[in-house]
């Protein structure tokens, strides 16, 4: 009956453009979920009709798009980027509606539903006096965002051709890939599996630690999404220990790379976990950030014997496992640190987790591939004639993803100060300290704020900044900044043309 029906939508289809079918498919999508939070606003006795508005639009648009348009060859780089842009940017304003008609200003309302979808977490809202379907929805943007990038860099950029597989070599070069030959399609089937799967798996062990049912089906999906928006008026240390470890396990699973949860899982390869360099790094960066920063701590307290060494070395492990996979949630007050421990901190979150994540940041197999790099040029300093490559898992890393790595690495840098210049211009009153805090929690997409200054006492040109900052930082710096090339815009052209041309050569 559904390969019947399939084949009726393809012949009624009498236009080909795979991004608007493509996009019509998102848009159907986002008018499906937000069904769920309506649900909720009922079963609540809240008001449902926030949820209801956007709904027939994305619908007839999306359905519409979807069956008179027909998917035509792979996607060029060109058009295949301009349609993730426009993807994410329906997603933001979507996101942003029942916000927006709930009661808050446009700006908010944008910084919520960009916050929620990149995964960011953080928010201008205060929390005490929020309906649970405001909640649920906030949350479930995390999730689906989180969702969202698994499909992106496996699913949506390959069909790019050239140009999306060299890029998801270089996203995946630090999980042994390299003879990964899955056809897109059931590759994408079992990635959403497993998300699926740690999801269900994570809410059922919170329900069973004393999570109340609706608080353990948020955190989870701010959790795996790496994401870090919390229920009303509450954080991490408000639960169980019990809770706080189950939490921190499931943002570690978030932040590990999605192919290695597929090796386990599906291939019963359990030791693809321990034969990773970047999974093995990642471990020894978390753990030594922990004993550096947990040693700032000690010796900055006024009286070390009265410190519960043991609860600040837990505090510090879940503060640094939170930033590291640029969740953000937190189960201790990190403003009474040292500013010492600061800069360990901004660093674990720039650097992020693994590659292949919903994590965010620079993502530490690029450092690694830079690591290697620079010791091959120390080495062949003493040894001129010598021949070293690159290496990651035993094999040769090419020359374009080591320049790939190289290039990643420096734009975000680069976004860092050029976020830091900018908020020190639009908030006068702001320092040094909260400006870099600030830029790289939204860079990195980390969400949680380092300084005193409250996310809600910024203008609105800083929330519009950091909005955009999130974006960039989703699309790991490169992607977006591409957008405003003359070569893309050129490109898009060149496939509309080609697009064009096609479509009437076959009513010739």
């Amino acid at each position: 009956m559904f390969q019947t029906l399939r084949v009726r939508i393809n012949n009624m289809a009498r236009w080909e453009s795979s991004s608007v079918k493509m996009l019509g498919g998102v848009e159907v999508a986002l008018g499906v979920t937000l069904l769920i939070p309506l649900i909720i606003a009922l079963l609540y006795g809240e008001d449902a009709a926030i949820f209801v508005y956007p709904i027939p639009i994305l619908l007839v648009f999306g359905v519409f798009q979807y069956t008179f348009f027909k998917s035509g060859d792979a996607l060029r780089p060109a058009s295949g980027m301009m349609m993730m842009s426009v993807a994410w940017a329906i997603a933001f304003l979507v996101s942003s509606v029942p916000f927006y008609l709930y009661g808050f200003s446009f700006i908010d309302s944008l910084f919520e539903g960009v916050s929620g979808f990149t995964t960011t977490g953080a928010s201008v809202m205060a929390d005490a006096d929020l309906p649970h379907s405001i909640l649920f929805w906030r949350s479930f943007t995390q999730w689906a965002g989180g969702l969202a990038v698994v499909l992106i860099f496996l699913f949506l950029i390959p069909m790019m051709g050239i140009g999306g597989k060299a890029f998801v070599n270089s996203e995946f070069a630090g999980s042994d890939t390299y003879n990964f030959s899955m056809r897109i399609k059931s590759a994408a089937r079992n990635f959403v599996s497993i998300y699926v799967l740690l999801s269900i798996v994570e809410i059922v062990l919170l329900m069973v630690s004393g999570a109340e049912h609706f608080e353990a089906v948020t955190m989870t999906f701010s959790t795996i999404s790496t994401g870090g928006f919390m229920s009303a008026g509450q954080s991490m240390a408000d639960y169980s220990f019990a809770a706080q470890v189950i939490v921190l396990a499931f943002m570690f699973l978030g932040g590990t790379n999605f192919y290695l949860h597929y090796r386990a899982l599906n291939k019963r390869e359990f030791s693809a976990y321990r034969k990773s360099q970047e999974f093995i790094w990642t471990v020894v960066w978390f753990l030594t950030a922990t004993v550096i920063i947990l040693a700032m701590v000690l010796i900055a307290a006024e009286d070390l014997f009265a410190v519960n060494v043991g609860a600040a070395a837990w505090e510090t492990l879940f503060t640094v496992v939170s930033m590291g996979t640029t969740t953000g949630y937190a189960v201790a007050d990190p403003s009474v640190w040292p500013l010492a421990a600061y800069v360990v901190m901004w660093m674990v979150m720039l650097f992020g987790s693994m590659s292949g994540s919903t994590s965010g940041g620079i993502k530490i197999y690029r450092l690694l591939i830079l690591r290697s790099y620079i010791a091959n040029g120390v080495y062949k300093m003493f040894h001129p004639r010598s021949v070293r490559d690159v290496r990651m898992d035993g094999h040769s890393v090419g020359g374009d993803t080591v320049v790939s790595a190289m290039v990643v690495i420096m734009m975000f840098i680069l976004a860092v100060i050029t976020s830091m210049i900018f908020l020190l211009v639009s908030e006068p009153g702001i320092s040094i300290s909260e400006s870099i805090g600030l830029s790289i929690s939204a860079i990195s997409n980390t969400g949680i704020n380092t300084g005193d200054i409250a996310l809600q006492e910024l203008n609105g040109a800083s929330k519009i900044f950091l909005s955009f900052m999130m974006w960039v930082g989703r699309l790991e710096v490169v992607m977006a900044l591409l957008l405003f090339t003359r070569t893309l815009w050129r490109d898009l052209l060149s496939d509309m043309r080609a697009g064009l041309h096609n479509m009437k050569g076959k009513k010739n």
